[in-house]
């Protein structure tokens, strides 16, 4: 867990400080451990503990009278196309959430729980409390199968302040933030019906999944080429929850 996390969390830390959005998500089949290396246990901490515990540990060695942070998070899930929230799983039991789309931010998820954190302790809380409202089910390939997209968001913000050069009474002028966001996504996994003796509910289940999954794969392959300069090529963004 150590090593997955000094080669892919390690510099997505560093480009958020650095004011960039950053994304790590774990894709695979269903039972090839996603959620393991995402999350991890109380011995082995995935990717995300060790991510938001390494957050607290810069901010508490780099905070000063120049420099101040605000960090925020949000977990949710995305079960069968539609958006639960996982910090107040009570709110969207009776309303699923929907994703709009803003003019500055882009697109947010409407009524989403964004709470204030200032300790690793309580992210970890959270995380826990999230975790027992995810929606998960038994497979023929796996005991405990994740059936939704769990993504948790960090938002990371620096406040950058000056000092006016008055040493009799030396005051602090707010001259702007740094934002940057970071999200850290479990993927549910793809599978075969055959192969997972899904029915009912769970076949309906594995069809959605593999439904954003394909969507995620044309997104991530049009926007490759876009990047290799090749002719305008429209991106599905919207055939997915998940991508938009």
């Amino acid at each position: 867990q150590e090593e997955v996390f000094n080669c892919l969390g390690s510099g997505v830390l560093e480009n958020a400080f650095s004011g960039y959005n950053a994304c790590i998500f774990a894709y695979g089949q269903t039972g090839s451990g996603k959620s393991y290396s995402m999350m991890g246990t109380a011995e082995q901490p995935g990717i995300i503990p060790r991510l938001c515990n390494e957050v607290f540990r810069r901010i508490h060695e780099t905070t000063c009278e120049t420099l101040q942070y605000k960090v925020e998070v949000s977990y949710m899930e995305i079960y069968n196309e539609r958006v639960r929230d996982l910090l107040d799983p009570k709110k969207s039991n009776k309303h699923h959430l929907k994703v709009r789309e803003h003019k500055i931010l882009g697109p947010l998820v409407d009524g989403l729980s964004i709470l204030a954190v200032d300790s690793y302790q309580q992210i970890a809380s959270l995380i826990e409390e999230g975790n027992k409202s995810r929606t998960v089910a038994a497979t023929n390939m796996n005991a405990e199968s994740s059936r939704s997209h769990a993504v948790f968001n960090i938002t990371l913000t620096q406040i950058l302040k000056d000092v006016e050069k008055d040493k009799t009474c030396p005051r602090f002028q707010f001259t702007g933030e740094k934002v940057a966001k970071i999200s850290l996504v479990d993927l549910a996994g793809s599978e075969r019906a055959g192969k997972t003796g899904a029915m009912g509910k769970r076949l309906e289940e594995g069809g959605n999944i593999n439904k954003s999954l394909t969507t995620l794969g044309m997104v991530i392959s049009a926007l490759a080429e876009r990047s290799n300069g090749k002719k305008e090529k429209f991106i599905p963004y919207r055939d997915s929850v998940l991508t938009w």
